[in-house]
């Protein structure tokens, strides 16, 4: 039974990497790791760590320096029920994507932090991240910076040189620096943060978003703003297209009846429908790139339902129904 889920867990991305490594850490499962750190060691370049779910931290983080893809099951699946048959999430205190690893993603897991530190053309989606996103440059330089789908309990730093960044569709629960060496398009995220002035938004393009912190942003030199909502009544640099004075209680559908993520969808009459450019919506649900309850990717397989007879006589058959889709 855990062979067949395996394998049509797998199926949806054995085709695009040279090999795919499990890792799980539930007693009693035979998977070649028990722990991420030691699937990224063997791992050659473009390989796909698989970490599966299990009810146990998989602890000690991750310092990754080669090209690999590391997918977790998602998050929030006890919440939003039905999109996986083990709720559990894939859980590691950090992963820090390290000099060497250019081209790497991550996505599906829940994390402590996420940080990146002189790689480029990185992609980190659909995650929960429980403190912060680090973007470092170091001494040389990051670009091509994808952060998207994520729900960041914390917030978002980048240090030195790091540009051409896109951060969009995120959840953001607390600060975010753009350092005055960098560059970021930030495009229908909500900030959720209750004082705008811990963001400091440089030299940054700054479209469709929701802003639910009271005040004036911090530092915003050298950036433009377009079709933002602020809850706050305005904002240095901020033209007619954007929103002001916002009613917080107009905006969402809130956690009643809903979940942790999707509260955030807009409600009916939601002043943010339709307020964005071209006359999208803004916010985290808003646009071509919108986030995805429990982080399950648009096109990922996934096992939902499975039913196996609580006994079987000696010799009979074993009929095991299992209920997969695409995402």
């Amino acid at each position: 039974m855990k062979t067949l889920i395996l394998l049509l867990t797998l199926a949806s991305v054995a085709a695009h990497a040279q090999a795919v490594l499990r890792v799980n850490n539930t007693p009693g499962v035979n998977a070649p790791y028990i722990n991420i750190a030691d699937a990224v060691a063997a791992a050659g370049v473009n390989d796909i760590i698989m970490v599966e779910a299990s009810s146990l931290d998989y602890g000690a983080g991750v310092n990754c320096y080669k090209k690999v893809t590391i997918v977790g099951p998602g998050y929030f699946l006890d919440e939003n029920t039905g999109q996986q048959v083990n709720n559990n999430a894939a859980t590691v205190s950090f992963i820090e994507l390290r000099q060497g690893s250019d081209g790497s993603s991550v996505s599906g897991l829940r994390l402590g932090s996420l940080g990146v530190t002189r790689s480029s053309n990185i992609s980190l989606t659909n995650n929960l991240v429980l403190s912060n996103i680090n973007l470092d440059a170091d001494i040389g330089t990051c670009s091509n910076i994808a952060v998207q789908r994520n729900y960041i309990v914390a917030g978002i730093n980048s240090v030195n040189t790091v540009f051409n960044t896109v951060i969009s569709n995120n959840l953001i629960g607390g600060s975010v620096n753009v350092h005055a060496n960098a560059s970021f398009n930030l495009v229908n995220n909500v900030f959720a943060s209750a004082n705008n002035s811990n963001h400091f938004l440089r030299n940054s393009f700054i479209q469709n978003n929701i802003f639910l912190g009271s005040g004036s942003l911090g530092s915003t030199s050298g950036s433009s703003f377009s079709n933002n909502l602020f809850v706050s009544p305005s904002q240095a640099g901020a033209d007619a297209s954007n929103i002001f004075n916002v009613n917080p209680a107009s905006l969402f559908l809130g956690l009643t009846g809903n979940t942790t993520d999707t509260q955030w969808k807009l409600k009916a009459a939601s002043p943010a429908i339709g307020a964005g450019i071209g006359g999208i919506d803004c916010g985290m649900y808003g646009g071509s790139n919108a986030y995805k309850p429990s982080g399950i990717a648009t096109g990922q397989h996934t096992v939902y339902n499975l039913l196996v007879p609580a006994t079987v006589i000696q010799n009979g058959t074993l009929n095991v129904k299992v209920s997969a889709k695409v995402n």
